[in-house]
């Protein structure tokens, strides 16, 4: 009797430690995940805000009557995205740009001037948000109420962030010819 009480000691604490490691294991991927989650996210928005309101799938184009168009360019710290919306169906086109090339020393700068080249005519305002933290909503909404925007700032699993001037449900629906 004694002898096979020795046996079970051995195998209950491999139980035992295997219960512990899997504990510690479940911690640290649960802690893990929680940090990815609430990473900062930083950046450079710059907004185009066009005249027009539009639907891609349509082929339409009228003047804006509320929600307007725009052209975004989110500035990643690694990358960077091109995001078209249209404002009559809520169509987005995002397009990465990955980490601009030869224009890495002034991205603001090289979006600001494709906005104006390619959507002058039809061009309201653009505008330039710095976001520190993209995680932190009261700063989210001060910078947007620092360029008299509504709407919210919106961030992509894909890694981009864009402004939703009528925090509409913006989807892409239709894939640019």
């Amino acid at each position: 009797m004694t002898r096979q009480l020795h046996r079970a000691v051995p195998g209950r604490r491999y139980v035992m430690r295997l219960i512990a490691l899997i504990t510690i294991l479940v911690a640290y991927t649960h802690m893990n995940t929680a940090a990815q989650s609430t990473s900062v996210m930083r950046g450079t928005l710059v907004i185009g805000i066009l005249t027009i309101e539009s639907s891609y799938a349509q082929n339409t184009e009228l003047p804006a009557r509320g929600v307007p168009d725009t052209l975004q360019f989110w500035i990643g710290p690694d990358k960077a995205w091109r995001i078209r919306t249209y404002a009559t169906d809520h169509d987005i086109h995002p397009h990465s740009l990955g980490d601009l090339g030869k224009v890495k020393d002034r991205p603001a700068e090289f979006a600001r001037d494709h906005i104006k080249k390619h959507y002058g005519d039809v061009l309201a305002l653009t505008l330039v948000l710095e976001f520190p933290e993209t995680s932190d909503p009261n700063a989210v909404r001060r910078v947007l109420a620092q360029h008299n925007l509504k709407g919210s700032l919106e961030v992509a699993k894909s890694g981009f962030a864009f402004w939703n001037p009528d925090d509409g449900h913006y989807q892409s629906k239709t894939t640019p010819r």
